[in-house]
């Protein structure tokens, strides 16, 4: 018998039912950082998570978030890109999307570099990454004025003054700046998600030894490392985890 348009429909979700209901092991990230960090929360007994995703981008592919969106989570999606934010605000309607930038304790604005419609993953902050990137052949499409806020800020005023479970942050170049801003005293995400590589002079991907070190000054432990990006897992946190176990 012929499949009908309506059955093949059914049969396609039917398909994703289990990633949708965490059954399955299906990454939206780029290297499979959510099913790490979604094994990691299960096997301690936590489903309700909650996210800062900084430098978020695209809705769906390469979001270390959207797999808990589809599970019911919802959070913070922080993204420079005006354009980016509306396909958001339309894709993930639950979320709370902010078109601005992280920067400093003193907000302010600064210029974002702009490389088009086809590498909106490598718009940046940083000018001497934008120097780079043109130097690889691509060109600064356009240069535009962004505000900047505080990431304690943010939290206080959309998370409820209480960290997320989860902090992802992919914003090309200015990654260690962001997380060096945040007060852990008072907010201290049980995981951070971050880049933790570079090219260096000979187009070889090095790791950022600074920010691993910056991490563990924190309090933090590698939890996991996908050679790209590294998973930090809160000592302190993790501690209550087990003493609840």
């Amino acid at each position: 018998m012929k499949e009908t348009t309506i059955h093949r429909i059914a049969r396609k979700i039917k398909s994703v039912m289990p990633a949708m209901k965490g059954h399955a092991h299906f990454s939206f990230s780029q290297f499979g950082e959510d099913v790490i960090i979604t094994s990691m929360l299960r096997r301690y007994g936590i489903e309700s998570v909650t996210y800062l995703d900084i430098g978020a981008n695209e809705p769906i592919m390469g979001s270390n978030t959207y797999g808990f969106y589809l599970r019911g989570n919802r959070g913070v999606l922080v993204e420079p890109n005006k354009d980016l934010c509306d396909v958001l605000k339309s894709t993930r309607p639950g979320d709370t999307v902010l078109n601005f930038g992280i920067g400093g304790a003193v907000e302010s604005e600064a210029d974002y570099y702009m490389f088009g419609t086809d590498h909106t993953h490598i718009n940046t902050f940083s000018a001497e990454e934008a120097r780079n990137y043109e130097k690889e052949g691509f060109p600064i499409k356009a240069v535009v004025k962004v505000p900047l806020k505080n990431i304690n800020n943010i939290i206080r005023d959309h998370l409820n003054d209480k960290a997320p479970t989860l902090l992802s942050v992919d914003v090309e170049g200015l990654d260690e700046e962001i997380l060096k801003t945040l007060d852990y005293d008072k907010y201290q995400p049980l995981l951070v998600c971050v880049e933790t590589v570079i090219f260096n002079v000979n187009k070889e991907l090095v790791k950022r030894t600074q920010i691993l070190d910056f991490m563990a000054s924190k309090g933090y432990f590698v939890y996991a490392d996908t050679h790209v990006n590294t998973i930090f897992c809160s000592r302190r946190e993790f501690d209550k985890l087990l003493a609840s176990v």
